[in-house]
């Protein structure tokens, strides 16, 4: 079993609609080989919510549809409240599947995004 001290907190990018960035395809392919019961995971990815609206941040949703369909248990949702995009992947019920952001767009609320999400995340890794 994973010890929650010790996530898997992958971070993704999108280069256009469903594309992974560079450098990606052979982690993901390793990913898809792992068996993660037990492991516990939050995801962050960064995008651009106005050069692809409708994608924003898809990579970070593959990667959960991948780490859940694993085993993985997933941890750190976000709302979509004051993102404003199209479509993501990434949004499941209402939420995003992790911490999205636009550093393109949205660089001043950066911060105060990173701080809120890593205090959601202390109830569950401690």
């Amino acid at each position: 079993t994973s010890h929650p001290a010790n996530p898997l907190l992958p971070r993704s990018k999108c280069r256009g609609l469903e594309n992974l960035q560079d450098g990606w395809s052979d982690f993901y392919h390793k990913l898809e080989k792992m068996d993660l019961t037990g492991k516990t995971v939050a995801l962050f990815g960064l995008g651009d919510s106005f050069i692809y609206p409708d994608s924003f941040v898809d990579a970070m949703g593959i990667l959960y549809e991948t780490v859940s369909e694993k085993g993985a248990t997933t941890v750190g949702e976000v709302s979509p409240d004051g993102y404003q995009f199209d479509y993501s992947r990434a949004l499941k019920n209402g939420v995003f599947v992790g911490l999205p952001l636009d550093e393109d767009n949205d660089a001043d609320l950066t911060d105060e995004r990173i701080e809120k999400w890593v205090e959601s995340l202390k109830e569950h890794l401690s």
